[in-house]
């Protein structure tokens, strides 16, 4: 039997047209289409002087929604962050809230910041929704509805991530072309 949390995931997760092959760009075109409020993607260097995260999610004052990827992140993982992101958008969590005004003394991150992870090879990184997972730090907050919200967005990436690998070797209503995938 499924968990209340797990088919509320699904169930919201259902209601959104995945695209195929499911791209970081292109998951991110589909959303941005089929959401009721502006959206938009960040891509450059870190945005504040936060513990460094991976992504962010967050409704300016217009009520635009934000989201922030690292730029220095590919593939899957970077696939797997806007699903993280967009996870919390649509399970419905509160947007991170930012100080109306930015420090304009922020320091501009060093070069190596924005490069590519120097430890992990992108065959890692492609290998699939097993291989990510969560990434919290340690230093994160640890109060039970922060977590139990994270713990929602990481189900909804890794989710979609596993539909959309589903949705790749048997996701077509041609017969002939079932067969053919099958047998390759």
């Amino acid at each position: 039997m499924k968990h209340r949390r797990t088919r509320h995931i699904e169930t919201v997760l259902d209601t959104l047209d995945l695209p195929e092959p499911l791209t970081f760009d292109a998951l991110f075109e589909a959303v941005r289409d089929q959401h009721v409020r502006p959206l938009k993607l960040h891509r450059d260097p870190h945005p504040m002087m936060l513990s460094r995260p991976c992504g962010l999610w967050w409704r300016g004052p217009d009520g635009t929604d934000h989201i922030w990827v690292a730029p220095e992140t590919r593939g899957a993982q970077e696939l797997h962050i806007l699903g993280h992101e967009i996870g919390h958008m649509l399970l419905d969590h509160p947007p991170m809230e930012l100080p109306p005004t930015m420090a304009p003394d922020i320091p501009e991150p060093p070069p190596e910041a924005a490069q590519p992870f120097k430890y992990l090879p992108p065959e890692y990184l492609d290998a699939g929704p097993a291989l990510l997972g969560r990434a919290r730090a340690q230093a994160a907050r640890q109060d039970p509805e922060y977590v139990r919200r994270e713990d929602e967005a990481e189900a909804f990436a890794s989710l979609l991530r596993r539909r959309a690998a589903a949705g790749t070797r048997t996701g077509s209503t041609d017969p002939f072309l079932d067969r053919l995938r099958h047998s390759l």
